[in-house]
């Protein structure tokens, strides 16, 4: 009987083996996810970006621009016009 004492339990092992194996997965876990994380900052800070607010201030930019050229445009059709009719007299 004293070697029944004197040995583990099987099932002690086992648990000891799979909890220090979860342990070391956590931890691999957390470490990819560490390192995906650093590299996806590492690409963003790659990228040309410009902040919402810039985008914003230029499609305003865009928007008041194509306005003119519009403008332009008409007033140049309008001025062809009247040189082609005073051509024509």
């Amino acid at each position: 009987m004293s070697d029944k004492a004197s040995r583990p339990d099987p099932s002690d092992a086992v648990s000891k083996l799979f909890g220090g194996m979860l342990k070391e997965g956590k931890s691999l876990a957390d470490e990819v996810s560490d390192n995906a994380k650093a590299v996806a900052r590492s690409a963003l800070g790659n990228l040309d970006v410009v902040s919402r607010d810039e985008f914003d201030a230029q499609a305003a930019v865009l928007r008041r621009t194509r306005a003119r050229i519009e403008q332009l445009e008409s007033e140049v059709a309008t001025l062809l016009a009247k040189l082609e009719e005073l051509e024509n007299r």
